[in-house]
């Protein structure tokens, strides 16, 4: 199920930043018991929903596997769990020693990442229900492995993010109860200003 605000529908340039968008997406969407941020992004956005709501605030730490001549441009995603998502068009162009090498870095770069975040943060509870928060929804397959994580630990998994692709929607809607979006794209660009 597809929920998003017909008034910001293909509008650029709708949140002041990402601490905005998560005041928003608080008033957008019903309660849940834990509030999930996919960092980096998702954090800021995680944080005002987890307070607006009263939630539990956990993370989920789920990277891109990059193309290997971008910093930001992905065609995948892997967990801390070792869950991998991988757009296999893409993959069979790249070749299987440079899709291997890039999500080998994914897992590096995740493996840094854990170890600034206090444990606290972690998921190790199982609970009812969850919503995944992030910044944005791109391609979708940060997202979809996301999704995939947390099914390992909530009965009943939801996504909310202030802005997405309908091609990242269709990718992950089959995979979850229900997606939550205030500014949905038709064409989804990256601007340098992420809102």
């Amino acid at each position: 199920m597809l929920v998003y605000d017909e008034r910001l529908y293909n509008k650029f340039y709708v949140f002041e930043d990402r601490a905005d968008a998560g005041k928003k997406l608080a008033n957008f969407i019903p309660n849940f018991e834990y509030v999930i941020a996919i960092p980096a992004g998702g954090v800021p956005v995680a944080v005002e929903v987890a307070k607006a709501k009263n939630a539990k605030l956990r993370v989920l730490l789920v990277s891109k596997v990059l193309l290997p001549w971008t910093t930001e441009a992905g065609f995948g995603a892997v967990s801390e769990f070792g869950d991998i998502e991988i757009n296999e068009e893409i993959a069979a162009r790249l070749g299987k020693e440079v899709v291997e090498m890039q999500i080998r870095k994914t897992i590096e770069k995740i493996k840094r990442r854990k170890d600034r975040i206090p444990d606290k943060f972690f998921i190790k509870e199982r609970g009812k229900n969850a919503v995944l928060i992030d910044d944005g929804l791109a391609t979708g397959y940060t997202m979809l492995t996301a999704i995939k994580s947390a099914k390992r630990f909530f009965e009943e998994v939801c996504v909310a993010v202030p802005t997405a692709s309908t091609s990242a929607v269709e990718l992950i809607e089959k995979e979850c109860k229900a997606i939550y979006v205030l500014n949905l794209r038709s064409i989804y660009r990256s601007p340098n200003r992420p809102f």
